[in-house]
């Protein structure tokens, strides 16, 4: 390796770092430690249990996979910002199998992704995908439950210590909906594709009306625990996210683009498997991975590895991987990989198949 392709290596992963903190941590990522935090130490644990748990008082477990597989048209976050909130659903004790369409669902389902799919690529293939999406979710979900027969018992994930803040006296679901609304709609804002002068004005809006509803309806040890929770997030995950996020800008310059284009020209299994591991190695962020798809349409990339590629990409990156495998060991993370590629490569396959 010649001290040229190094430098342009460590170039890139610096690069990428960069681009990372600048375009991702302050006003994406930030708000979705301190939501977690949030979800974790003032919402009861038997709520979670409720929507996406198991056992008595939760509800059917289709409805559970189905609030999970949906939560990305709900939440808009990226394949970073959904693995605090992830954290703090399972930290919660939600059912694994839920949990882990949840992880896939929001980066993978967004509000977003669909209109830009259906603008540069066209509306058919955005609905589709968004179905096959959908069905995605709830199939790694029902396939790693299987896997692994996980229980809904936040006692036994070690690593994790339960905070049960309660409710306090007096509070309507009203005004814990109002807190989480407007802790919700900062991420929103964050995210949302507008000008920086707007969004730092509507994140500081947002900000200001969160910490009052805190302060008004929330008792000072509660707001204590939410702020342990989100430096105990942000502990965790934070280091690791930042050296995959630099490991994978590294490995950028390793990977000819149009070597890609070119092994992906058919629809064949081999061809979608390319694709889909690409968007394992090489990161990009939500939203980016659309334009990118469009710059391989043009070089030649067929329509099914197209598809394989923008179904694994937001979900299964190196980053990513690394990340979940701190909050539910590197077995399971190896299993999330598998079925996530395995799915994905199989969904780009049938849809080159028979749709195009």
């Amino acid at each position: 390796m010649t001290a040229t392709l190094i430098n342009e290596m460590l170039a890139s992963g610096f690069d990428t770092l960069v681009d990372y903190l600048t375009a991702h941590v302050l006003l994406c990522l930030i708000p979705a430690f301190f939501l977690s935090g949030a979800f974790n130490a003032l919402i009861p644990t038997q709520t979670i249990l409720r929507y996406m748990g198991e056992g008595k008082g939760a509800v059917k477990k289709g409805v559970a996979y189905i609030f999970a597989s949906t939560s990305g048209l709900i939440i808009e976050v990226c394949s970073c910002t959904i693995l605090p909130l992830f954290a703090g659903i399972w930290k919660k004790g939600a059912g694994f199998g839920p949990a882990i369409a949840f992880l896939f669902a929001g980066p993978g389902i967004t509000l977003l992704s669909t209109p830009l799919t259906a603008s540069i690529l066209g509306p058919g293939f955005a609905v589709i995908k968004l179905g096959i999406s959908i069905v995605m979710a709830i199939a790694i979900g029902l396939a790693m439950e299987l896997t692994f027969r996980e229980v809904a018992d936040p006692e036994a994930r070690k690593g994790f210590a339960t905070v049960e803040a309660g409710e306090s006296a007096g509070r309507k679901n009203h005004e814990s909906a109002l807190f989480f609304g407007a802790l919700t709609l900062i991420m929103v804002a964050g995210t949302a594709p507008i000008d920086l002068t707007l969004k730092l004005v509507l994140v500081g809006s947002f900000s200001l009306v969160t910490a009052f509803f805190a302060f008004r309806y929330y008792a000072r040890g509660e707001i204590d625990a939410w702020m342990r929770e989100t430096y105990e997030f942000m502990k965790m995950i934070f280091p690791v996210l930042l050296l995959g996020v630099f490991a994978s800008g590294v490995l950028k310059p390793l990977i000819p683009q149009e070597l890609v284009a070119n092994l992906t020209g058919r629809n064949t299994l081999v061809a979608n498997a390319i694709a889909a591991l690409f968007g394992t190695v090489a990161y990009f962020p939500t939203l980016v991975e659309v334009p990118v798809a469009k710059m391989f349409l043009e070089m030649g990339m067929h329509s099914g590895p197209l598809m394989s590629y923008l179904l694994v990409d937001p979900g299964v990156s190196l980053q990513t991987l690394l990340v979940v495998n701190t909050i539910i060991g590197p077995r399971r993370t190896l299993m999330y990989a598998v079925y996530m590629l395995g799915f994905g490569i199989i969904a780009g396959y049938m849809y080159g198949m028979f749709l195009v």
